[in-house]
């Protein structure tokens, strides 16, 4: 069944989703991702590694609404294909990301929250200055955008 406008307006209310990816061996991985509506697609940004390899290799997700924390909120589920944006489409969907979460878009991901994995709370203090004033895309990030199919 499509996706319908009504749940796609849903979930483009809610702040975070949780992403579930696959292994090879076919076990889910969820993560709550921040991310912005761009028409009937999803965009998120994530660090290049293990995510973008799933992704690569097994772009058929499912999302669910969740908090920061990735404790489901609702049960509706989202599946959906994932690509890799690259080029202009992936900084049009950063700066659409940047303007929906504000000045903490390029801060939060750089601090240490407890019970929070965060993957760049290990840079130097310099990078993390010149990533929280950065308008591009990280270098070391990748957009991802997921084309919605249905909901369950």
């Amino acid at each position: 069944m499509p996706v319908q406008q009504s749940d796609i307006d849903v979930l483009a209310a809610s702040r975070y989703a949780l992403l579930r990816s696959y292994r090879k061996d076919g076990a889910g991985v969820d993560t709550p991702i921040w991310f912005a509506m761009s028409g009937s697609s999803l965009v998120f940004r994530t660090k290049r590694g293990p995510k973008t390899g799933r992704l690569r290799a097994h772009p058929e997700i499912e999302l669910r609404h969740c908090d920061h924390r990735g404790v489901v909120t609702d049960p509706t589920v989202f599946t959906g294909r994932a690509t890799i944006e690259i080029g202009e489409a992936a900084e049009a969907a950063n700066a659409l990301l940047h303007r929906r979460y504000g000045w903490q878009w390029n801060i939060v991901p750089l601090l240490r929250l407890p019970g929070i994995t965060n993957v760049h709370a290990q840079l130097p203090l310099r990078e993390k200055f010149r990533r929280a004033r950065a308008s591009t895309l990280w270098a070391d990030s990748a957009i991802v955008r997921v084309d919605l199919g249905s909901t369950c």
